[in-house]
């Protein structure tokens, strides 16, 4: 905190909310959400029907914060085959 009288610290940045929509290899799903269900970003997480299998919503504080989760960590997650990423707009 600066303490000089009337100068504040600039206030956190909101985080970045972000869905991804996760195809999966068949029997995989469970295992999948499970593992989605474990991590600290992970806001909500869902088996879905259509041509997704998953969809996962999840909070970040940086882009390359959101690069590493979902191209790391969700991306090479055993049975993810497709992963689109959306960012929320508001």
């Amino acid at each position: 905190m600066d303490p000089r009288p009337g100068k504040r610290e600039p206030a956190p940045p909101d985080p970045i909310r972000v869905y991804v929509l996760i195809r999966t290899l068949p029997g995989k799903v469970e295992s999948v959400v499970r593992f989605l269900r474990r991590m600290p970003q992970v806001r909500a997480v869902d088996s879905v029907t259509g041509p997704y299998d998953v969809v996962v919503q999840l909070e970040v504080g940086e882009v390359k914060d959101l690069s590493n989760v979902v191209a790391g960590t969700i991306g090479g997650l055993r049975g993810v085959t497709h992963t689109t990423t959306l960012l929320a707009a508001g």
